[in-house]
């Protein structure tokens, strides 16, 4: 893990520790850490770790000693606080307000987890299949051709002269290619395509709609192995040679079977959140003018 990923890291780990409700548990467990009044024990530590990202768990797996750092600088940041709070910040109206928006955020964020958590969600095989059978085009694996190609390019005022020579050269290098001569040696050679040349014209994979239309045509209508005539498009005249072709491929069940029901999990889980919400907004009412945050455009003439 980079430096910096573990910093960003060890931030959530600090907001957690910040905002989780202050209980004294001092009786229960030993006292790790105390800024002020306020203590963290080490119930109290050890369940902001099980909180923490999954990949922050494994580093701390990894290297039990992060913890020391993550326990000093609990005491760093409650330093700070203590003193911004002796400094009367706590009281300033837009720090007051974040403090406000953080306390709702994780609020709300609990909230939802143990209203969707209660409903325990989930999604049968029946569902699935049903799902997969009726949306059988979402799992196609496309079509797709790889190919390498050498570009003769020709300015974009390039004149009839310069196109003719573009397209003469093309045929030539083509005759050095069906006479046995590498491709991708004579890509390296020849080819004005700066994001190919050095790879030996290689493009890779790719699906209908990647490339311009009279490239596209002409790659996705060779055989395995042939090189195409000359390929006039807007940049030259490109030499393709068809390297693999992929036949489009229905996916099983069973292939997408994992992902497919997690995808519908979280489907369900925001249909239940948005019926939760709709709940709430019959028994609070709340307020909302959001043309006073984005004004109606005057209407010309007016």
């Amino acid at each position: 893990m980079s430096f910096a990923k573990f910093r960003v890291l060890l931030c959530v780990f600090v907001s957690l520790t910040l905002l989780a409700p202050i209980v004294s548990w001092a009786k229960q467990s030993k006292i790790v850490a105390k800024v002020g009044d306020r203590s963290l024990t080490l119930e109290q530590f050890e369940q902001q770790v099980k909180e923490l990202p999954p990949q922050l768990q494994m580093a701390l797996k990894q290297r039990p000693d992060l913890k020391k750092q993550f326990l000093e600088r609990w005491v760093q940041v409650n330093l700070l606080a203590l003193a911004a709070r002796e400094k009367g910040l706590d009281k300033d109206p837009n720090i007051k307000m974040q403090i406000e928006d953080a306390v709702s955020s994780i609020l709300a964020r609990a909230y939802m987890q143990k209203e969707i958590g209660a409903k325990n969600v989930k999604v049968s095989d029946k569902e699935l299949e049903q799902y997969y059978n009726e949306h059988k085009e979402q799992f196609k694996d496309k079509e797709s051709v790889k190919a390498s190609h050498i570009l003769i390019k020709v300015n974009k005022d390039g004149d009839k002269k310069a196109w003719e020579a573009a397209r003469k050269k093309a045929e030539d290098i083509r005759k050095k290619a069906l006479n046995g001569e590498s491709f991708a040696k004579l890509a390296k050679e020849y080819s004005d395509d700066p994001g190919s040349k050095n790879k030996g014209g290689e493009l890779g994979y790719f699906t209908r709609g990647r490339m311009v239309p009279e490239f596209e045509k002409a790659a996705f209508s060779l055989k395995k192995g042939e090189i195409s005539e000359p390929v006039k498009t807007a940049f030259g005249y490109h030499i393709i040679k068809l390297e693999d072709h992929r036949p489009a491929k229905q996916k099983k069940l069973s292939d997408v079977h994992e992902t497919l029901r997690d995808e519908l999990v979280k489907e369900k889980e925001k249909s239940e959140m948005h019926q939760v919400l709709n709940e709430l907004e019959k028994k609070y009412k709340p307020e909302m003018h959001p043309e006073l945050v984005v004004p109606a455009e005057k209407t010309s003439g007016h």
